[in-house]
């Protein structure tokens, strides 16, 4: 009688083996296919311009602000994909300066009504090799790219970090208000008496 059971229990768990293989082998077999960055066309009033930074290590914690003619439009992120309609025309494209990059160089486009554009952000660091302590020479660069080769970069970089900016107006910051509450300039330090 026991070796009754026991065979019934191998049988059982080599169907079930068996049956998990079976459904973990198909679900390697059938491929997944990853979304294909696909830009609509812009309108003929506009021009649509695509703002990307693939994702590197290379200053992947610092996120410059972009300019569009002089006024904020979005952090430039790690990985990020952004979409912006503007009117057609000449556009400066800038960082906003910061003290903590070097070598942030503005760039000009005239863009056609009914195009798209892309444009790349690109990381740099440099070390200094001195004898002295000088901080890392961090910079970013924006460069206008072929649709083909955008494509390609989007699609492999940054299909899940895009975002839309239709014309929005400028950013600012919200300034916190100053309460009654906590502050830190309020306190006073323990260890200067």
């Amino acid at each position: 009688m026991l070796q009754d059971t026991n065979s019934v229990l191998n049988k059982f768990f080599s169907a079930l083996l068996l049956l998990l293989c079976g459904v973990f082998l198909s679900a390697c077999a059938s491929p997944k296919k990853d979304p294909v960055f696909n830009p609509p066309q812009a309108k003929t009033d506009q021009a649509i311009v695509y703002i990307y930074r693939p994702n590197k290590m290379t200053n992947a914690m610092y996120s410059p602000g972009l300019t569009i003619d002089g006024e904020f439009r979005l952090y430039v992120k790690n990985g990020m994909n952004s979409q912006l309609r503007l009117t057609p025309g000449e556009h400066l494209f800038a960082f906003q300066n910061d003290r903590d990059y070097s070598e942030l160089k503005p760039l000009s486009l005239i863009y056609k009504p009914g195009s798209n554009y892309f444009i790349r952000v690109d990381p740099s660091l440099k070390i200094n090799h001195k004898t002295t302590y000088e901080p890392y020479l961090r910079s970013f660069h924006l460069t206008a790219i072929d649709q083909a080769q955008a494509v390609k970069e989007i699609t492999e970089c940054c299909m899940n970090n895009s975002t839309e900016n239709t014309n929005r107006k400028t950013f600012t910051p919200d300034k916190k208000k100053t309460g009654d509450g906590f502050s830190v300039d309020k306190t006073q330090n323990p260890f200067s008496h």
